[in-house]
């Protein structure tokens, strides 16, 4: 997908406390994922507990914002209305510097470029006043 996104899109809404601690971070500019305090194991999505050791300390750490595109896949049907004008386009699977994975779409990158283990950067698109959406562009 080329160029900037359009604003009028859906925002996603989460009563769910880590998740809006995550968006938070995003507004910010910042990409950050859980740390486990015991085993420094990175981990996304936000959870209460270390799916390596168990352990229910763990704190906010920003991410370096750098990875490598592990896998995508080209939509060409939009799922929501707010999507039709831009499909087909890609939703990417981040493998981070960290060792999480994340989800996301790309900017600036045309569905035909994405390879494997191309490395990526994370930029924040501002979609409203309080929330902004973390792309990867190449780096």
């Amino acid at each position: 997908m080329d160029g900037p996104l359009p604003q009028a899109r859906p925002i996603p809404k989460s009563s769910d406390h880590l998740n809006g601690q995550f968006w938070e971070h995003c507004t910010k500019g910042k990409l950050c994922f859980q740390r486990c305090l015991d085993c420094d194991t990175w981990r996304h999505m936000p959870r209460y507990m270390c799916a390596k050791c168990g352990s229910d300390q763990w704190q906010w750490k920003e991410s370096s914002g750098k990875g490598r595109i592990f896998s995508w896949i080209i939509t060409h049907q939009a799922m929501h209305p707010k999507f039709r004008d831009e499909t087909p386009y890609a939703a990417l699977v981040v493998e981070m510097d960290e060792g999480v994975r994340f989800v996301s779409r790309p900017l600036g990158i045309a569905n035909e470029e994405l390879a494997i283990d191309m490395p990526v950067q994370v930029i924040f698109e501002t979609i409203e006043d309080d929330f902004a959406l973390p792309l990867f562009r190449k780096m």
